[in-house]
Order: C-alpha cells, then structure tokens, then sequence
C-alpha cells in the first residue's frame, strides 16, 4: 500500500486526521487517569472517526503468556452524542465502565495468542478470539508495542456511506500504546 501525503486526503480524512493528531498532547495532558484507554478507543471508534459498531482493544504478552481485554466500544451503548468527552474525561470513563461490552472486554484474561514474543498472533486464533468476545465479522490490527507485548483490535464495521482509509487506522491505532 502507498501512504497518501496529507494534501491528498480527501475533507473527511483531513478532519480525522487533524482531530487525531490533537491525541497525543490530550493523552499527555491526563495521563494520570485510569480508564484513559477507553477515551482513546471512543475517539478512534465513533461515527467521526473510523466508524465501527464495536471495538476490542487487548493486550497480548507472551513473555507471562497472558492475554488481556482492556477496553470495549459498542456504539449502542456509547451515548456521547455532540458532547466533547474531553471536557468531562472522568465522567466519560465512569460512564462507559458501566457499559456491558467493555465490562465483558476489560474482565477478559486468556493465554497470549503469540507463539513466541517475536511473532505476530495468527489470522485464525484471533478469529476465534473475536468469537469468544462475540464479535462477528471483525476486522483485526495488531502491533508491536513495547516490551514485548502486541496490540489488538479488533473491529466490526459500522454501515456507513464513506469508508475509511485503513492505512490512517493503522498509524493512528498504536496511540492506545501511549495510555
């Protein structure tokens, strides 16, 4: 895949892309707040953003062979409609905590889909992961993070009109690494 250069982004993508790039300094700026996970999945997850219907973030070490749920998004059961979490992070993330999905996600704790610390999960034991947290038809990103450990997403699509460039999301997903 080529990288698109920021001029060549189409008006969404821009305004994604610019909300996005504002996330570090926001992440920096609460970075004593437990939860702060959710808040980032929220921004990459909603219709402004990538649009996805559910997200599954999980932390996987194979080094401790553990695999851990650490935040859920269901659009159904955000209900953050024109407000700014931003502006009330604490109250956010209390709210969503009290969200089924990402109560089943956070609890969930398996063995680490990894072979070995230097090898990326496989296709099919994340398929299986994303029934096990009863997903259907997800899409998945995983990553290197630090010491070790990958990331994963897993994703369901939501229906909209314009789709997304699924490079974006693979630059901007490692900010859920920085909480």
């Amino acid at each position: 895949m080529s990288t698109k250069s920021l001029h060549e982004l189409d008006s969404h993508e821009g305004q994604l892309v610019s909300r996005l790039l504002d996330l570090p300094h926001k992440i920096l700026s609460h970075d004593d707040l437990e939860g702060l996970q959710q808040l980032i999945l929220y921004e990459l997850a909603h219709d402004k953003s990538f649009g996805f219907k559910r997200a599954s973030y999980l932390i996987d070490n194979p080094e401790f062979n553990c695999l851990k749920g650490v935040a859920g998004y269901d659009q159904d059961e955000c209900s953050v409609t024109g407000a700014n979490p931003w502006e009330n992070p604490r109250g956010f993330i209390d709210s969503m905590s009290q969200a089924k999905f990402h109560q089943h996600v956070s609890s969930f704790l398996n063995h680490s889909l990894c072979k070995a610390q230097d090898k990326d999960p496989e296709a099919d034991a994340i398929k299986a992961l994303s029934d096990n947290l009863g997903m259907q038809n997800s899409s998945f990103i995983t990553w290197r993070m630090r010491h070790g450990n990958h990331g994963i997403l897993l994703f369901e699509e939501n229906a909209l009109a314009h789709h997304r460039n699924p490079e974006l999301l693979h630059h901007f997903v490692a900010l859920l690494s920085l909480c």
